[in-house]
């Protein structure tokens, strides 16, 4: 299915607002927004911009629109300080000891990841949204750094295309939405999704008819439903050192007893397309030195392999290439987004899919080596709760 993405528009006008506790609280009581804003005062236009975040009421706008709905302030105008923050269970079992936080609303509740997973993807200091004290363990005292405003507004992609690094700039360049990419494998992405971690998943497990995109898709959105959108094609293999010291020309020459060599984590798509060939050629991994050792990205694994820490890696040709080592292709993913039904409205993810269709965009992600984007944006499978149709 090759439909391009495009946004939904609300049928009271604008893009449809993400589920805001003052969306929800309206849409529940059957109110539309002229309506609730007749009775509050202010203009449709003001109570749709209060909806998606845009703009923070007074003291007094905001009682009333609380007695408007049959709420309470503090319902509709979320202030998170003084809750314990959750441990993570599946995916992510803790936040690692990390103090520093960054923080999002996922389906109502307040997601923490320690900065430092999101510092390894962009190779720079990550502003936190809150600091916890002590031995850095969620469910402890914590202070909040950001406004609930700006929290409701994130956005968490989980995922190891290093490319989303772009997409956080560009995101940050032209709104106060943000996104926050978390670098993680495709399983451990998708696993987070569907334990209500995340609100996308980035994926490119190989393609055949067993365990792929669609079928990840298919288990993360369970109950759910919603869309696998196509961002890109890229190229996959071996980062080598400059001048491939050690000779290595394909998946079997990692079995040189003298190379060390650097995997990825259980779970991703470049691992799962290096075990495939392995198997064909009849290679068990316990013959190469270094498989069980485990890079978290394709950033850090090309890394490495500049740094002199590994003979050879798992990556991608634009890693390899930015990192100033050679490359040695294995083959090419489709590297792909789950996005939950109930997330497209959320303003930040809506700005993101928006951004598929920009054409300058598309441009400088064309010119990053290995990378292909002519179907940025299509549909490659829709997801009504249990099944697809592609």
């Amino acid at each position: 299915m090759d439909t391009v993405w495009r946004q939904k528009q609300d049928p009271e006008g604008g893009f449809t607002a993400f589920d805001s506790p003052i969306r929800q609280k309206r849409l529940e009581k059957g109110l539309a927004q002229k309506e609730v804003a007749s009775r509050v005062g202010i203009t449709r236009q003001a109570l749709h911009s209060i909806e998606t975040g845009r703009y923070i009421p007074n003291t007094l706008v905001a009682i009333r629109l609380a007695r408007a709905l049959g709420s309470r302030v503090e319902e509709i105008f979320p202030c998170w300080e003084g809750i314990d923050l959750p441990l993570l269970s599946g995916p992510f079992p803790q936040v690692e000891g990390g103090r520093r936080l960054v923080l999002a609303d996922v389906r109502g509740q307040l997601i923490p990841y320690p900065v430092e997973r999101l510092e390894e993807g962009s190779g720079a200091f990550v502003a936190a949204d809150a600091l916890l004290a002590g031995d850095g363990q969620a469910g402890g005292r914590w202070t909040l750094l950001s406004s609930a405003s700006a929290i409701q507004r994130s956005a968490f992609l989980l995922g190891c295309d290093p490319g989303i690094g772009l997409l956080v700039e560009r995101i940050a360049a032209v709104s106060r939405d943000r996104l926050r990419w978390v670098p993680c494998a495709s399983e451990k992405a998708a696993a987070a999704l569907r334990a209500g971690q995340t609100h996308l998943a980035g994926c490119h497990l190989p393609g055949g008819e067993g365990r792929n995109n669609v079928a990840l898709a298919r288990e993360a959105l369970q109950g759910v439903g919603g869309v696998l959108i196509r961002f890109a094609r890229w190229e996959e293999g071996i980062a080598v050192a400059p001048g491939n010291p050690m000779g290595v020309r394909s998946a079997e020459d990692l079995a040189n007893p003298g190379l060390r060599f650097l995997n990825r984590e259980v779970g991703a798509g470049s691992r799962a397309l290096l075990d495939d060939l392995l198997q064909k050629q009849g290679i068990p991994g316990s013959a190469i030195r270094g498989y069980e050792t485990m890079a978290r990205s394709p950033v850090s694994a090309a890394r490495a392999v500049a740094g002199g820490a590994a003979d050879a890696a798992l990556t991608n040709r634009a890693c390899a290439q930015a990192q100033g080592v050679e490359f040695i292709a294995l083959g090419a993913s489709e590297f792909d987004w789950i996005v939950p039904q109930d997330q497209v409205d959320h303003p930040t993810v809506a700005l993101l899919l928006d951004l598929l269709s920009d054409s300058r965009m598309r441009a400088e992600f064309a010119v990053l080596p290995g990378y292909e984007v002519s179907r940025m944006g299509t549909v490659a499978a829709r997801f009504e709760r249990e099944s697809a149709v592609r």
